[in-house]
């Protein structure tokens, strides 16, 4: 078992650690050419990928043989338009797995009665404004009108087949164009069965809308604020919970993937810690350049999951114990070339998190 030094310490990997969760990419094709989305930072990236049957059945025959239980259908595509959907989700439904099915919704109303047929778990619909025009601007071409209707004939089906699955929430990327649709995002969340909203920052990209980040303004910043204190007092009368992001940086930091013991797997079978290193790409957060790398821990067509999981190990106990300083936050982050790539950090961690925004909360990480 793979062991490290730490200060005084020895530290190891226990025996039984796997695995708990896996977010797995179906495809990098989208329907949707949205404003924010970064699968445009990517250079030179492949957009018509699209997962085999055959990586897709060892990955999850190795899951349910090592005891992951849980499935995360997302990624830098729409999981929905691979023509194989159907057939994997009904898949792993069969195999009995926790099944979330994250979208941006423009097929739910076909697929409404499907999913509580087999009886999808949970899914997640992006969001992102609820004026049909803005909402056009930001998801282009997207319709709000069919998202809507496809929410509202799932509600529909829950009560007629007397059932609360899909459990439904709804992720809203907050810009500068949107910021001020934040508290509407509840109302919208009890008329149409949506249990939970969680909002997330968009993270600017090299080559993208820098305009419209809300993050680096201090004037969006406090209309957020502002939206955010609206939306949370109407949860006593809808019922509907609201996750909101920190609004800036702070020491306060959790990483979803390592806390839920996720694994991303990419469309070609290749496997990274996690969504953010999965592509080499560059962000710009509050005004910083900075150059992620890809970080591939393996490749499923060749390793098994736990060989995997346990060659992260150093990441994850980094992640687990906050061994990992706070870039975000830190004075000298505009001086010091630590923080311009993932590479390594201070600390002399490699690759470093240091700086990413699902760690210090900042954005909401899909898993």
């Amino acid at each position: 078992m793979p062991s490290l030094l730490f200060s005084n310490w020895t530290v190891s990997m226990r025996d039984e650690s796997k695995p708990r969760e896996l977010v797995i990419e179906l495809t990098t094709s989208c329907n949707y050419s949205c404003i924010h989305c970064f699968r445009f930072a990517v250079k030179d990236f492949n957009m018509s990928c699209f997962m085999s049957r055959d990586v897709f059945k060892r990955i999850i025959d190795e899951a349910l043989a090592i005891g992951v239980s849980k499935l995360v259908f997302t990624g830098f595509g729409e999981p929905t338009i691979h023509p194989l959907f159907l057939e994997f989700i009904s898949y792993v439904k069969s195999l009995g797995f926790y099944t979330v099915i994250n979208t941006n919704g423009s097929r739910l109303e076909e697929l409404s009665e499907y999913f509580i047929k087999i009886g999808i778990d949970e899914v997640y619909v992006s969001i992102d404004a609820y004026d049909v025009k803005l909402y056009k601007q930001i998801r282009r071409p997207g319709s709000l009108t069919d998202v809507t209707r496809g929410l509202i004939k799932l509600k529909d089906a829950k009560l007629k087949y007397g059932t609360i699955k899909p459990i439904v929430k709804s992720i809203f990327t907050v810009n500068r164009l949107n910021v001020r649709e934040v508290s509407k995002a509840v109302e919208y969340a009890k008329d149409l069965g949506i249990s939970e909203v969680m909002y997330s920052y968009y993270i600017p990209y090299i080559g993208g809308d820098q305009w419209i980040d809300c993050f680096s303004s201090d004037e969006c910043r406090q209309s957020l604020t502002i939206e955010l204190r609206n939306a949370i007092g109407k949860i006593l009368e809808s019922g509907v919970k609201v996750t909101k992001p920190n609004i800036k940086p702070s020491t306060l930091r959790s990483c979803p993937f390592a806390s839920n013991k996720a694994l991303y797997i990419r469309c070609d079978g290749l496997v990274s810690p996690c969504i953010y290193y999965s592509r080499s790409w560059k962000t710009v957060i509050d005004g910083i350049e900075r150059d992620i790398r890809e970080y591939i821990v393996g490749d499923t067509m060749k390793d098994n999951l736990i060989e995997i999981w346990r060659r992260n190990y150093k990441l994850l106990f980094n992640l687990d114990f906050k061994n990992i300083p706070s870039c975000l936050d830190c004075e000298l982050r505009s001086v010091c070339y630590h923080t311009m790539s993932n590479e390594y950090d201070c600390l002399g961690n490699t690759p470093s998190c240091a700086h990413c925004p699902y760690l210090h909360l900042l954005s909401y990480c899909p898993i």
